[in-house]
């Protein structure tokens, strides 16, 4: 890099410093920029007002106050807008007084034959570190004016950042949205009325009891004393448990489980009846088509006449059933038969008969569905 003696105040740039020690705000001595070229110096700097040959300006990065009066003023730059490489001669320093006020050289210094080259942009080089050191005395009324888009550094932009979060201002505007939605949202409880709370609760036969904080009272109902409600969240009492059960006939584990097999036998329509041995059935359900077998035994007395007569069912067929009949005689007719037959079958009954005296009784058995 190039090197360059101390920087020189021009004369304009002394008269600058000195009108900023008033302390007015429109005074105020602002540093902003740096303008680094690669111009021959040929006359005095005191009378300088530009650099001589401008090739590149910088914005201002950091600013740092130290000891005896001085601040350190710091630009960060590289050649991404050099659009022909030069050598790097000279450097000069702007401000102005006041943030209306115009930008003019304040400090120059030339590095003469100690220079060092600057490529054009197409040959990138790593970021370059400009510090200039400026004397103010124990003038308070001078600012550096940072460029936020020219390039700094990681440990500037951490720096920058840990300020900015310690600072009583910092993130002011969001804060400020954040209280105005919490009190917002304390507004709305505050605007509820008493009905809107429960003050107490107390148990009820069929849930619970609330009384609200204007005095008034409301079931909050989740319980049910009948099974044939239409809400499927309440709960049932003890009361109807018990209803449930005694009609189930449980008194015991045995009886819990016959009682499954029972509902499990109904649910499947499987159903049967064989208390009786003259007239029986079971119905095998729909796992079987809805079979039905039927049966018994029917006393016959024929007498003097021909016997006929219906025997029905203990339950009725959807369709005609199958019927069949065996006779019970004591003995046999003269020619060795037995005269009898079905004479009609429905769904509901059969009717048999006989004109033969030896036949005592009948059993039958019935197949549908």
């Amino acid at each position: 890099m190039a090197q360059f003696p101390g920087l020189s105040l021009t004369v304009q740039g002394n008269k600058m410093i000195l009108k900023s020690s008033t302390g007015k705000t429109e005074d105020r001595l602002i540093i902003t920029k740096a303008v680094i070229g690669d111009g021959q110096l040929t006359a005095s700097i005191d009378g300088l007002t530009e650099i001589v040959s401008k090739k590149l300006e910088i914005g201002l990065s950091q600013v740092k106050e130290v000891a005896n009066g001085q601040m350190q003023l710091q630009f960060n730059f590289d050649n991404r807008k050099v659009e022909i490489g030069f050598f790097w001669r000279e450097v000069g320093l702007y401000a102005k007084n006041g943030d209306s006020g115009e930008e003019k050289l304040i400090g120059y210094s030339n590095a003469k034959g100690l220079t060092s080259y600057i490529p054009d942009k197409t040959n990138v080089i790593p970021m370059q570190r400009l510090v200039i050191a400026l004397g103010v005395g124990d003038n308070p009324n001078v600012k550096g004016e940072v460029d936020f888009s020219s390039t700094i550094t990681l440990e500037q932009l951490e720096t920058a950042i840990d300020t900015h979060n310690k600072a009583a201002e910092a993130h002011k505007e969001q804060f400020k949205t954040i209280n105005e939605k919490i009190t917002a949202i304390e507004d709305s409880k505050v605007a509820k009325t008493s009905a809107d709370y429960i003050k107490s609760l107390v148990t009820n036969t069929n849930g619970l009891e609330a009384t609200k904080g204007n005095g008034t009272k409301e079931l909050l109902k989740l319980l049910t004393n009948v099974d044939s409600g239409d809400n499927q969240g309440l709960a049932p009492t003890l009361q109807l448990v018990k209803n449930l059960l005694s009609g189930l006939n449980i008194k015991n584990t045995t009886d819990v489980v016959n009682a499954l097999e029972s509902e499990k036998a109904t649910g499947l329509g499987i159903r049967y009846d064989f208390s009786n041995v003259n007239a029986w059935y079971i119905c095998f359900g729909k796992m079987f088509g809805n079979l039905i077998i039927q049966g018994g035994k029917v006393n016959i007395i024929v007498g003097r006449n021909i016997y006929n007569d219906d025997t029905v069912y203990p339950i009725a067929f959807n369709n005609l059933p199958s019927v069949n009949i065996i006779n019970i005689a004591d003995t046999l007719d003269q020619d060795g038969w037995v005269t009898s037959a079905i004479k009609s079958i429905t769904n509901l009954k059969f009717t048999y008969m006989t004109a033969q005296n030896s036949v005592t009784s009948i059993s039958w058995i019935a197949i549908g569905n």
